[in-house]
């Protein structure tokens, strides 16, 4: 995601390569590149205004993000998490003609603060698009920001004792989850051992024991 990216590179690579070129043609639609500078002004405490690219020695492409005061920090400066969540963002807004988004991990690198602006990201996309995006995390913070439609598509994956394999299980086919859900955040079943218990004494392996 740091590194300078060829002009005319268009589709975000599976590591976020790419990102610089597939920004800036993002930003040839003010749309667009008014939606994103609005979702990193709500990510970084920094007021971001604009983005700027500009070639390098080997004419390749590097990204710039540009404050309200003139400040420019490059993408080999800007964090982890700044330059991820751009990654994000643009693969959602971008007409890369795909369907279907996979994120691992995606509060890697963003303080449990600013996750809540991410899941409104991906929660607003899938809401008024045909966008599929499958995310995984082991954040209690994360799951506590989830809303009631992505609630209804989590699941949990585990690997029950002596399985040859991991299982996936919808949250919400869990017993008495529906109940818990009234006076506790996933987040909170999630850190105080609740999915594990639950799904022990609920697999049907171990029943049939």
């Amino acid at each position: 995601m740091r590194r300078p990216s060829f002009p005319g590179q268009t589709v975000l690579g599976e590591s976020g390569e790419n990102l610089a070129t597939v920004l800036q043609a993002l930003c040839l639609d003010p749309e667009r590149k008014h939606a994103l500078i609005a979702w990193i002004c709500e990510l970084t405490p920094l007021e971001i205004a604009d983005f700027e690219f500009e070639s390098d020695a080997t004419g390749r492409i590097i990204l710039f993000l540009k404050d309200a005061e003139g400040g420019r920090i490059s993408a080999f400066s800007a964090s982890d998490g700044t330059l991820r969540f751009l990654a994000m963002a643009a693969a959602l807004l971008s007409d890369s003609g795909r369907s279907l988004f996979f994120f691992e991990e995606i509060d890697t690198g963003l303080h449990p603060s600013r996750m809540r602006v991410l899941i409104d990201l991906i929660e607003r996309r899938v809401a008024e698009s045909t966008l599929q995006v499958v995310t995984t995390t082991h954040s209690p913070d994360l799951l506590t920001l989830v809303g009631d439609k992505t609630f209804e598509s989590t699941s949990v994956v585990y690997r029950p004792p002596g399985a040859g394999g991991s299982v996936i299980r919808r949250v919400g086919e869990l017993p008495r989850i529906a109940e818990l859900r009234k006076t506790q955040t996933l987040g909170r079943l999630h850190s105080s051992g609740w999915f594990e218990d639950a799904l022990y004494f609920d697999d049907p392996a171990e029943a049939a024991e």
